[in-house]
């Protein structure tokens, strides 16, 4: 098998048959059903491709808040973004809580955590 490296030695891309330019040889994994899955939290370690659960770990928790981040542009600023003339229309409690479901929905990347969508906004 051929690997081509990031600058930290985790594998970008590879090939189980055939070459890659700038490609180094390393023998195939054992699981290489799991490292097919997972190959961008594989390092090459003396020669060997090693899975490191730290980067898997991370590459997960970046997914997580990449989904997080498309969740929120769709449930909260399709409602934030509205026009001047829908505002007028909301209640000084409505707009209170409105504004804290807001800075939740701006905090979601770091809380993990999906604010409840106020149930007048149904």
């Amino acid at each position: 098998m051929q690997v081509l490296l990031d600058e930290h030695g985790f594998i970008k891309s590879y090939a189980l048959i055939g070459a890659l330019v700038d490609g180094i040889e390393i023998p195939d994994p054992e699981d290489v059903f799991h490292f097919e899955s997972h190959f961008a939290a594989y390092k090459v370690h003396d020669g060997t491709a090693l899975f490191d659960k730290e980067r898997h770990a991370s590459q997960e928790q970046e997914q997580t808040k990449s989904a997080l981040r498309q969740r929120r542009e769709t449930e909260c600023f399709s409602v934030i973004n509205r026009g001047q003339l829908w505002y007028e229309g909301v209640s000084i409690p409505q707009l209170l809580e409105l504004r804290s479901w807001y800075k939740a929905w701006l905090n979601v990347t770091e809380t993990l955590v999906v604010p409840e969508r106020p149930s007048w906004l149904e």
